[in-house]
């Protein structure tokens, strides 16, 4: 599922280019001759091969920081996965009288993948049901009363990993997406606009030139749609992290 609030901006980032280009192919017929001779070209070539050089640049540092912001997020997934199995282990170690906590671990693992997987879209609503359950648990695991040095360190090792996963809740629930600003991206619009146009300024005017530079006007949004998605993979975006650690997860704790 394709986050619509990256649309608005690919979609401007469509119309500035293939528009430029238009722009060019018709503004061209206007300008003197001289304007359009070789030594002209040469120029306007050479101030677009800094300009293509730059948007070259800038896209492969968005794709380098929207590929980091998916491996962290996939990271903390895996984290969280984790903490919830070795949680339940320690739980079950200390026996039947952690079964309220098992059945409260269970029920925050559950919510937790609703949140982030299941449901249409996250409000603010399951995160307080996942923050209750959170709680929950964290107290049951806290009147625990153990009779042993064993049990005290089995209580002890599950408080650390429940302050883990509130960690890890809110460094999910919190995490900004894609760090590019919105200005910035009208900027890289307007870069691409101007390289689009000089195409469009020395090229002929037929039906293959323009369908090239449809598509490939159409070949850019689609790249920066992706890296868009890519950097933003908690927030019901179209590339989204795995939910295998997760569902695992919730399976391996629901076994007695």
């Amino acid at each position: 599922m394709i986050d619509h609030s990256y649309l608005p901006f690919c979609i401007l980032a469509f119309v500035a280019m293939f528009g430029g280009a238009l722009i060019g192919i018709f503004a061209a017929r206007a300008l003197p001759e001289h304007h359009l001779s070789s030594a002209s070209a040469s120029a306007v070539k050479l101030s677009t091969t800094i300009i293509v050089s730059l948007t070259s640049l800038v896209l492969a540092l968005m794709l380098t920081s929207a590929n980091s912001s998916f491996s962290i997020n996939t990271g903390i997934l895996k984290k969280l996965s984790s903490d919830l199995i070795h949680l339940d282990n320690i739980l079950r170690l200390y026996g039947p009288e952690a079964n309220e906590a098992r059945t409260n671990l269970r029920a925050y693992a559950t919510k937790k993948n609703e949140e982030l997987f299941v449901a249409s879209e996250r409000s603010p609503t399951e995160n307080r049901e996942a923050s209750i359950l959170l709680d929950t648990l964290l107290s049951a695991i806290l009147v625990l009363s153990p009779t042993d040095r064993q049990q005290t360190a089995l209580v002890s090792q599950a408080q650390g990993i429940t302050a883990n996963l509130y960690a890890e809740r809110w460094m999910l629930w919190e995490n900004p997406g894609t760090t590019v600003p919105v200005q910035f991206l009208f900027v890289l619009i307007f870069w691409l606009f101007l390289i689009f146009l000089s195409f469009g300024i020395f090229a002929p005017v037929n039906v293959t030139v323009i369908t090239s530079f449809f598509l490939s006007a159409l070949a850019v949004t689609g790249a920066i749609l992706l890296i868009l998605e890519l950097g933003d993979p908690m927030h019901r975006s179209w590339i989204q992290v795995s939910s295998d650690p997760l569902r695992n997860a919730i399976l391996e704790i629901g076994r007695p």
